[in-house]
């Protein structure tokens, strides 16, 4: 008798646990469809490590979300948790495959870890200048699309991280030399890994919510990353020296799931595909506008600006571009990354002032 109460009990708890891992799934996740005020509007749940208020945080508040409702005549809200409030990138894309989030607004790392084809615009020393990273973005911009539906996602918008700069608390990360004696971490993904201990480096991994506390701390003493994210997180108080060397450009990106852009009306997601479309130059553009003031504003609070000479550039690069073929076969094959360096050949072939 006590075995079948037991048992009874078991399979009570069992179904109780489902039942409200399903009824939180329908709150969060399954259907974006809700009735407010008697009108039918569809809400997205998103999640973004960028902090609010700040580059393209705040384009989201005052033109990305008011153009979307405009569009769809106030019937699709973006419901955003700023500031690494849902985690980061790799947490994000896990509640986005759970359901609990729709879709998110991604760093380059989580651009790649959602779709590695994306690595080949963050390979080092990849780009000279924005005209090349935009003459790719011409030529992929339709395939983009395509890499992430075949993923499971909707490519909302195709923003900007801008081009990283590299912080530390005591080294000017100017030689090889200077990356052996620091603590540099990486947050980043494997490639970053993988270029920094090209450089001469012993990175240490590190989730992006530890990243403060471990140079608070002296676990690390050294980070790569764009500048906006600097001055929003206020990690640059905790900095001495600011190289902003082009090591690295980083795409962002706006990602909804499959799953939850089929729900909406066809009407919709042309309407909101042409709107997006329409402003993503301008997003990057802004981006890039605030980077530079926060670039300017850190160095006028006291950092010490590294300025690299062309040699010392050559000796990074001799090191760091090798790094493009390790990865062939893993993110990229070794055909698509010979497109993107004939395009960017041709474009620099066009334009004497990038030979």
């Amino acid at each position: 008798m006590k075995s079948k109460i037991v048992k009874f009990l078991c399979m009570g708890i069992v179904m109780f646990f489902i039942g409200s891992a399903s009824l939180f799934q329908e709150a969060w996740g399954a259907n974006i469809k809700q009735i407010k005020n008697g009108k039918t509007v569809y809400v997205f749940k998103m999640g973004t490590l960028a902090p609010n208020g700040v580059g393209w945080a705040a384009l989201i508040k005052t033109v990305v979300n008011p153009g979307i409702l405009k569009v769809t005549n106030g019937q699709v809200i973006l419901d955003w948790y700023y500031g690494g409030t849902m985690g980061d990138d790799q947490d994000i894309l896990s509640k986005m495959r759970n359901g609990q989030l729709h879709g998110g607004g991604f760093s380059g790392q989580g651009v790649v870890m959602a779709c590695p084809e994306m690595a080949l615009m963050e390979l080092p020393f990849m780009f000279d200048n924005y005209d090349e990273v935009e003459y790719i973005y011409s030529k992929l911009r339709p395939r983009i699309n395509q890499w992430y539906e075949k993923r499971g996602y909707h490519f909302i918008v195709l923003a900007e991280q801008d081009f990283d700069q590299l912080y530390s608390t005591k080294h000017e990360l100017r030689t090889p030399e200077d990356f052996k004696s620091s603590r540099i971490l990486t947050w980043y993904g494997p490639m970053e890994e993988r270029a920094l201990k090209a450089l001469g480096a012993s990175p240490v991994p590190i989730r992006v919510p530890e990243v403060a506390s471990s140079i608070h701390t002296g676990v690390c003493d050294a980070f790569v990353s764009p500048a906006i994210w600097a001055v929003g997180t206020q990690m640059y108080t905790m900095m001495k020296y600011i190289n902003p060397v082009r090591i690295r450009y980083s795409p962002a990106a706006g990602l909804i799931t499959m799953e939850a852009w089929n729900q909406l009306p066809k009407e919709y997601q042309i309407a909101i595909d042409n709107f997006t479309m329409s402003i993503e130059k301008y997003l990057r553009q802004k981006v890039r506008e605030s980077n530079e003031n926060c670039i300017k504003a850190m160095i006028k609070y006291g950092m010490t600006e590294i300025k690299m000479t062309p040699a010392e550039i050559d000796v990074w690069k001799k090191r760091l571009l090798p790094v493009w073929d390790e990865f062939v076969g893993k993110y990229y094959s070794k055909a698509e990354l010979e497109e993107i360096k004939g395009y960017l050949a041709e474009f620099r072939s066009k334009n004497k002032k990038y030979k």
